[in-house]
């Protein structure tokens, strides 16, 4: 069977990576995309994404969205990811050949799921504000919706603060709306994404893949892998393609139920994931929690959908 997929991004070389695997995953098909300020302002997102499209040849219509978040002023990655979130070390993404696809990326969101009712999967890679305002907007939308996966959050550190994740610490008021929305929802946090890494040698296999896609694409590995290498390590921690790796191979993860609430008043708290594993006792549960993931399988699963995706 094939999961239907709504893209919800804010590239980011792992949001290209994430991008990739769905195209590549012969079980997945990509309904449509809309981007989102995050990594970087709505400019550069959207300008990334095209840029993406045109390497790739693909025909998914990209739609842009919201340039800001909810309440608070931007937040974004850039000194991390450098000022267009798309750092690399030799070659860069060709220019765009196509503008943004016509409408709102939120209006198109809806119309997508109105279209599909119950089939549509939300693969979120970003902070939620797109989602977010979409539900406001639309009342009728989460239960359109069959499930929400998302990359954001934490069970522990964080990464923005000491234990606000990026994604959610950047709308925190957004992410709050979507956790408490009622749509099934998969979270896949910092706690297991720092179990699926990438090294220099994924990035020699890449290259030795050969092909002028997979050159260009080594030397944006290459420069996410650098973020590691200044902090002393030798592997960067893979977040967006992980929520990928389990629509398609679920079995290479655990997740359980939890409460998810973000914590939204907290001086050092504020953009925190609160999880209570410990329902129905507590509190009833309204995610699924990633909590472990065979890393080395995951890699090895992500270098063969490279190797279609790269050709």
């Amino acid at each position: 069977m094939t999961t239907e997929i709504w893209l919800d991004t804010d590239p980011g070389f792992d949001d290209w990576m994430a991008w990739a695997l769905l195209q590549a995953e012969p079980g997945l098909r990509l309904a449509g995309v809309s981007v989102v300020a995050g990594n970087a302002p709505l400019r550069h997102t959207l300008a990334n994404a095209l840029r993406i499209q045109t390497l790739h040849g693909w025909t998914t219509p990209v739609h842009a969205g919201c340039e800001r978040p909810l309440v608070q002023a931007p937040v974004t990655a850039q000194d991390v990811l450098g000022e267009s979130a798309m750092a690399t070390t030799g070659r860069s993404l060709p220019p765009a050949q196509a503008q943004a696809a016509p409408g709102h990326g939120v209006q198109a969101l809806i119309d997508a799921a109105r279209a599909r009712p119950g089939q549509l999967t939300l693969l979120a890679l970003g902070p939620l504000t797109n989602v977010a305002t979409a539900f406001d907007a639309a009342p009728d939308l989460p239960a359109l919706l069959q499930a929400i996966v998302l990359m954001g959050g934490s069970t522990d550190r964080g990464n923005t603060t000491a234990v606000a994740e990026f994604n959610i610490h950047a709308d925190p008021e957004a992410a709050a709306r979507v956790f408490g929305a009622g749509v099934p929802l998969v979270m896949f946090g910092l706690n297991v994404c720092r179990q699926v890494l990438v090294g220099d040698e994924h990035v020699r296999a890449v290259r030795a893949l050969g092909t002028e896609r997979a050159e260009l694409f080594a030397d944006h590995l290459d420069a996410y892998v650098g973020i590691a290498r200044r902090r002393g390590a030798a592997h960067m921690a893979v977040y967006d393609p992980t929520p990928v790796a389990w629509l398609a191979r679920p079995e290479l993860f655990s997740v359980a139920p939890a409460h998810v609430d973000v914590e939204l008043e907290g001086r050092l708290t504020r953009g925190m994931t609160v999880c209570e594993f410990r329902v129905p006792a507590r509190a009833r549960p309204n995610a699924r929690v990633a909590m472990a993931a065979d890393g080395p399988a995951v890699m090895a699963w992500a270098l063969q959908g490279l190797a279609r995706a790269l050709a």
